[in-house]
């Protein structure tokens, strides 16, 4: 007997951690057009610093008050690669970010998200995001700081430190992704006994 993912509730729309998460959605816009406009570096640095926090703290909050939902485990990966992958692209275009990091970030983000709806489509499960996974976000978005502070000359060291958990991160998910799928063949229902 397997067990299925319920449905989203609405309610889960209402959890303090969620809100934060759709928070994150609804500064990208913003977080994007400042960046575009050298005059609006400080507001830029600020949304992107918002954004920033309020990755850090929905984690947490759910843990805390038992509120880890379905909606939060989809919302919350697909918050974090907008972000990045949107931020990454304005930069390349405006801040010399190398357009290379841009690429690799974005095709990491879609094998990601390729390998989930997979899982989710033949398991009817989400999975969560791995901590290498969250320490890649934490890293890169530390150093997109930077390179709006700052320019290469800060940011360029620590972009290409955080190309540490961001291989492992990668990593992790084709491990996690293999695995899902040698337990979905291992779970396959054994034939019927005989009657007799």
């Amino acid at each position: 007997m397997s067990l299925r993912r319920p449905p989203f509730r609405l309610r889960e729309f209402a959890y303090p951690a969620n809100i934060l998460t759709i928070i994150r959605l609804v500064l990208l816009p913003f977080a994007l057009r400042a960046m575009r406009r050298p005059e609006d570096k400080g507001k830029a640095l600020a949304l992107l610093g918002a954004a920033m926090f309020t990755d850090a703290i929905d984690g947490p909050i759910a843990r805390r008050r038992g509120e880890i939902s379905a909606l939060g485990k989809l919302l919350d990966p697909i918050a974090d690669k907008l972000f990045l992958d949107g931020t990454a692209v304005t930069l390349s275009r405006y801040r010399d970010f190398p357009w290379w990091i841009t690429g690799l970030l974005i095709l990491r983000d879609l094998v990601i998200l390729g390998g989930g709806t997979i899982i989710y489509r033949r398991k009817t499960e989400i999975v969560s995001a791995h901590p290498a996974g969250k320490l890649t976000t934490v890293s890169l978005t530390g150093a997109m700081l930077l390179y709006l502070a700052d320019g290469p000359r800060s940011g360029k060291p620590a972009l290409y430190l955080s190309l540490i958990p961001f291989s492992a991160s990668l990593i992790a998910y084709i491990g996690s992704f293999v695995q899902h799928m040698r337990r979905r063949g291992d779970a396959q229902p054994e034939a019927p006994a005989e009657q007799g």
